[in-house]
């Protein structure tokens, strides 16, 4: 027979207050009955099976669905659990449209238990939620009397287990009370699990007999960690990487007017294009980049970044106040590399002095500050005891906290070499399908040594690598650029990277003017799932009816797209075809979009208010819906003005969909006379404001409107040659573009760099 339901809804412990420790009796009572006790709460810190959520709609409803799913013998509800005081929303009705859903939640409990005990106190009556918790029992009570009862907290917890258990049980020890809850949550593995927060420490000091040796040292620890304030804990919450050695050095800078930078910071000031925001043309502004570097940029990249010198070394007097300011300090500064020899010897000594045979008290500090996970109730018994706690912080260490390994002198823990590869996680993207490709690749691959894979744009290198190294890693930069020019950003990748591999001719031409390592042709390869077929008459489109199509991604660069060459060459090939059409496949436009300078969009919308033979289709798609498009159109445009590799004319050449590209960059490796209709071009100047990065004597590729006119009447003109050309170009992608063939240009270049 399943054990009763019983749901508590109550501020658990290890909250600290008085309505906490009387529901932990409470809870104790009912576990020991055997009842399928659940606790619940909207407060923290606390060990729960359920922390209710009210906010957003969706959250609330799972919430309110899933309590209501129990159909629970008995409810316990204290006011406190569900205090309107804790409600995060910043807006007046947000907040109260939060508060009227968690009475809505109440009044729906009450009404589904067979017994409830609303456990009050008087005097908090005053406060709008009490008050209505409390009314709504009453409303409850007056409907169904058997089925309410109120119990003051002044009264002991075994009065309210009473109705549900049929008898008085004997007083709940005191030392047990505190753990009941928690190990409810540990047994029935609750999110997150257990964490060691101050609450808890300080339940474990209580514990502990005047007699004790230890609790002199816990309680001058306890002292140490209520004068670093627990506001803003918990600290080191975002762990990212893994990494055991810088690699590789930071170097000083040229200083911006008297004021220190190095050549990571300087190269951070480019990558993330913050000239505008800190123009480094005065004292005050180089001051000000150096301020954000040192206090915010740890928070945007969340992982080890080079530290400068701090103004100060970081000591201490031995008394807890300045202990906790040296501790904040080392918090502050735990993501950088070479801030260690920045704490005073003494100091490091008295952090790493042990604290009992497992720990030191650095080890046990960090771990109370970062409310570090436990899986054993007896772990929060005698915390300083716990093995858990040692491996916990290495871990921490090496997950982009450099300072606490150098500081704690920790040795790697040793590692089988493998090949990791790092990058964008988004798979609608160029970077994104290329990690997924090596990915698939690579995947049963076991190197000699550790090999990182980096999918991600040179500018963003250096920084990654910082998030992933280890001594006598390889790191290799899969990358991709447009531009035959490369910006100051992309500079210090060359220096740092052990080899680049480029995915077209162009790309490799590009990183070897720019860079002094190995630049090797690798190229792509991918597989694409049937098609879904797409429905053209969805537009109003018979089968008869000749259909172009221009597809990109708005958050790329559209004047690099430039989509309306090919809609003014199709006004030009067409002007007296009024069964022609031309779709413009793209993505929603975001806000204020870097990369129309040239208001192309705007201009398309406008030509399209005059011409309804254009159709502008910005419905995402799913990606076999998406190759059903490129598929069912008689050929895919592409005139761009410069490309790193180019998926979608690659994929319409591998659905047998005629391509018509600018005969430049990318596309060139695949897209030849025998494969696509290539169109002619003329250099044209790159304007400021038109590449994400300033780049000085740039050019890129203006597509001749008139030859792209001619080739998409050609490719209706002459439907055989147009046939041959997509079976060619489908035979190409199929042979040298296939999953198949990537994977063994890797393992071959693998192989030559020694690295398998």
């Amino acid at each position: 027979m399943e054990p009763k339901i019983i749901r508590v809804i109550a501020p658990l412990p290890p909250k600290g207050n008085v309505a906490a420790r009387h529901a932990a009796q409470v809870i104790y009572h009912l576990d020991k009955a055997g009842f399928d006790t659940r606790p619940a709460t909207t407060t923290s810190p606390s060990y729960s099976l359920d922390k209710l959520g009210f906010a957003p709609k969706a959250t609330y409803q799972a919430t309110r669905e899933r309590l209501l799913s129990d159909a629970p013998e008995g409810l316990v509800l204290y006011p406190e659990g569900l205090d309107f005081r804790v409600i995060s929303q910043e807006k007046r009705w947000h907040r109260w449209l939060e508060g009227w859903r968690r009475l809505g939640l109440v009044w729906r409990l009450l009404r589904r238990a067979k017994r409830n005990i609303l456990v009050f106190r008087p005097r908090l009556l005053r406060r709008f939620d009490h008050f209505m918790i409390v009314a709504l029992g009453v409303v409850a009570k007056l409907l169904r009397p058997r089925r309410v009862k109120f119990i003051r907290q002044s009264r002991p917890a075994e009065a309210v287990v009473a109705p549900l258990l049929g008898h008085i049980p004997a007083p709940c020890p005191a030392e047990k009370a505190d753990l009941a809850s928690l190990n409810l949550a540990v047994k029935h593995g609750a999110s997150g699990g257990a964490r060691l927060t101050p609450v808890w420490l300080r339940a474990a000091l209580g514990r502990l007999s005047e007699a004790d040796e230890i609790r002199p040292e816990i309680a001058f620890l306890c002292e140490i960690i209520e004068s670093y304030g627990e506001a803003n804990l918990p600290v080191l919450n975002k762990p990212s990487g893994y990494i055991t050695a810088p690699p590789f050095a930071d170097q000083p800078a040229p200083s911006q007017h008297g004021v220190p930078l190095t050549a990571f910071m300087m190269h951070i000031h480019q990558a993330r294009r913050l000239a505008e925001r800190f123009p480094l043309d005065t004292r005050n502004s180089a001051q000000a980049y150096r301020d954000w570097y040192l206090n915010e940029a740890p928070l945007v990249y969340e992982h080890s970044l080079f530290c400068p010198a701090l103004s100060a070394p970081i000591s201490s007097d031995n008394s807890a106040v300045s202990i906790a300011a040296a501790l904040h300090l080392i918090v502050k500064n735990a993501r950088f590399w070479a801030a260690a020899p920045q704490v005073s010897p003494d100091l490091a000594a008295w952090f790493n002095a042990p604290l009992h045979r497992t720990l030191t008290r650095l080890e046990f500090l960090i771990a109370v500050l970062a409310h570090a996970p436990l899986d054993a109730v007896q772990d929060l018994v005698t915390p300083w005891q716990s093995k858990a706690l040692k491996p916990w912080f290495a871990a921490r260490a090496f997950a982009s906290y450099p300072l606490l390994a150098e500081l704690a002198g920790l040795d790697p823990p040793p590692r089988t070499p493998a090949l990791h590869v790092v990058g964008n996680s988004h798979s609608d993207t160029g970077l994104g399908q290329n990690r997924i490709m090596s990915e698939k690749a690579l995947l049963t691959v076991i190197p000699k040594r550790n090999v990182y894979l980096h999918h991600i744009n040179a500018d963003g290198i250096p920084a990654a690598m910082l998030g992933h190294h280890e001594k006598g890693a390889f790191h290799i930069g899969y990358l991709l650029w447009e531009m035959e020019q490369t910006p100051e950003a992309h500079e210090l990748a060359g220096q740092v990277l052990d080899e680049v591999w480029a995915p077209t001719a162009y790309v490799q031409k590009i990183y070897q003017k720019a860079y002094a390592c190995p630049v090797t042709l690798i190229g792509k390869g991918f597989s694409l799932p049937p098609p879904t077929p797409f429905d053209l008459a969805r537009f109003g489109i018979s089968p008869e009816q000749p259909v172009f199509l221009v597809s990109f991604d708005l958050h790329s660069s559209v004047a690099r797209k430039n989509p309306l060459a090919a809609v003014l060459a199709f006004q030009m090939a067409f002007e007296r075809n009024p069964e022609a059409r031309l779709i413009i496949k793209t993505s929603k436009p975001p806000k204020n979009h870097w990369g129309d300078p040239e208001q192309q969009m705007s201009i398309i919308k406008k030509l399209m208010a005059r011409d309804k033979r254009i159709i502008l289709f910005q419905e995402h798609l799913p990606f076999r819906q998406y190759l059903g498009l490129i598929g069912a159109v008689h050929a895919l445009v592409s005139p761009h003005r410069a490309e790193g590799f180019g998926y979608v004319p690659a994929y319409a050449m591998a659905l047998n969909t005629a391509v018509i590209a600018t005969d430049y960059s990318g596309t060139q490796d695949f897209c030849t006379e025998e494969t696509a209709l290539c169109v002619p071009w003329r250099k044209r100047a790159v304007r400021p404001g038109e590449p994400i990065y300033p780049l000085e004597n740039a050019f890129w590729a203006e597509i001749d409107h008139e030859a792209l006119a001619r080739a998409m009447k050609n490719v209706l003109a002459n439907p055989v040659a147009t046939t041959q050309r997509s079976a060619a170009g489908q035979a190409l992608i199929s042979l040298e573009y296939s999953e198949a063939a990537q994977k063994k240009r890797y393992i071959q270049r693998l192989k030559t760099l020694g690295l398998i």
